[in-house]
């Protein structure tokens, strides 16, 4: 009600409540000459009544009003939707939508031409999905969406979040497509910064995301905050599916797609072709996060080496690997050799000449130790070259710098076979 209308109001109430007795006054007051007319004593107007009147009408206007607020403008709940797009939503009471806003330049695109001002929130998430669907954000690929409820009353944050389940649920899964939805109250406290404000302002994520984030480093203590920051909620859903993750207070319904990933048995192909390797003594592959990006770490021991990959879990492309002598192996064998020594002292000292002539074969170049290096590293213009021989262990070292990568090789000095080599990115 508009200041004017509400003046109007008073006035009309106060005009309301005065006695109209100016025709009775006159009546009685005519004039009689020669005498003293006595006027009768007007009786005193009681000016309280009709303030008191305006005063009980401005009380129930002003009710009114915050009334009307409390309903209509108080926000009760907040929800963040994360696919990658992060959206923020007030709704009140009725659930409609007081404000919303773009968390990130994904979301602003979703919400490029919309205006959710005072629209119901089922109508709300049908719009705000479908456009994500639309414009490719949620797909056979990447199926996740997280949904978080901030409520003063855990028991209605608790039944709104149902509610969206719900209807998320029925938007997502149809006859062409499978949604996975993560759902979660968040923690709220309005009297100091909560862990999550704290990490989601820092990352400039929402307060969802940065919610379920510490949720999962809570379970996985080797994952770090700076990785998962980086992943989108579907990258997030498949690594907690593939690390057996039993994060508390995150409810799950479907499963996240793992359409766009090559998978463990395409991994571990492309590091044993890579190696060189067909037979192993034992093999590891674990899904894992690494600077923004999902990888398998897949690790592998042969007789001699111990290899470790990290692989691009999309493409398919080495990320990172190393090779190192399996000193446990190697340290078995050599006890193995001398607990026999004493059995065949006879044949080493037959044999001490052979050795003598062993230790005096000539060494292959350093050329064709940088050929072999460059060679196998599909490298033909190189910087910072180094070769360096070492005869006492007959090795030579190799090191040089390729497509921003630094390469280091050891390669048998005699037979030109690569024992050892390391590639690392250089940032």
């Amino acid at each position: 009600m508009k200041e004017k209308e509400i003046r109007d109001k008073l006035l009309n109430a106060y005009n309301t409540q005065i006695p109209d007795m100016y025709d009775e006054i006159l009546l009685k007051c005519h004039k009689k000459k020669g005498k003293e007319v006595m006027m009768e004593e007007k009786k005193k107007f009681n000016w309280g009544l009709p303030f008191a009147v305006a005063f009980s009408l401005l009380i129930l206007l002003s009710g009114g009003l915050f009334y009307n607020y409390n309903l209509n403008m108080k926000v009760e709940s907040i929800i963040d939707i994360d696919v990658n797009p992060s959206i923020e939503l007030e709704v009140n009471k009725k659930d409609k939508i007081v404000d919303y806003k773009a968390l990130n330049n994904d979301a602003k695109e979703i919400l490029n031409d919309m205006d959710l001002k005072n629209v119901d929130i089922d109508t709300a998430l049908n719009a705000i999905i479908g456009s994500m669907v639309t414009k490719g954000y949620l797909d056979d690929l990447s199926n996740s969406i997280l949904i978080s409820v901030d409520n003063d009353d855990q028991v209605k944050a608790e039944e709104m979040r149902q509610k969206l389940v719900n209807k998320i649920d029925k938007i997502l899964n149809t006859d062409k497509f499978e949604g996975s939805v993560l759902s979660q109250t968040v923690s709220n406290n309005k009297n100091e910064l909560t862990e999550s404000e704290a990490l989601a302002q820092k990352y400039d994520i929402s307060k969802g995301k940065a919610e379920l984030i510490l949720k999962v480093l809570k379970q996985n203590s080797l994952l770090k905050e700076e990785d998962l920051v980086k992943l989108n909620i579907n990258e997030i859903n498949v690594l907690l599916e593939n690390k057996n993750n039993t994060t508390t207070k995150v409810e799950k319904q479907g499963t996240a797609s793992t359409k766009a990933y090559i998978g463990e048995s395409k991994a571990k192909s492309i590091a044993l072709d890579h190696a060189g390797v067909t037979k192993t003594l034992k093999m590891e592959v674990e899904f894992d996060a690494d600077d923004g990006m999902l990888i398998y770490d897949v690790e592998f021991e042969t007789s001699t080496y111990e290899y470790d990959y990290e692989i691009d879990a999309i493409s398919g492309k080495i990320i990172k690997y190393d090779k190192e002598k399996n000193d446990d192996v190697i340290s078995n064998n050599n006890s193995n050799t001398n607990n026999n020594s004493n059995n065949s002292s006879s044949n080493s000292n037959n044999n001490s000449s052979s050795n003598a002539n062993s230790n005096n074969t000539n060494f292959i170049s350093s050329s064709k130790a940088k050929e072999i290096a460059l060679n196998h590293a599909g490298a033909s213009s190189v910087k910072n070259l180094e070769i360096e021989l070492d005869k006492e262990d007959k090795e030579y070292s190799v090191e040089f710098i390729y497509n921003n990568k630094e390469y280091e090789y050891e390669i048998n000095a005699v037979t030109g076979k690569i024992i050892e080599y390391d590639i690392d990115n250089i940032d």
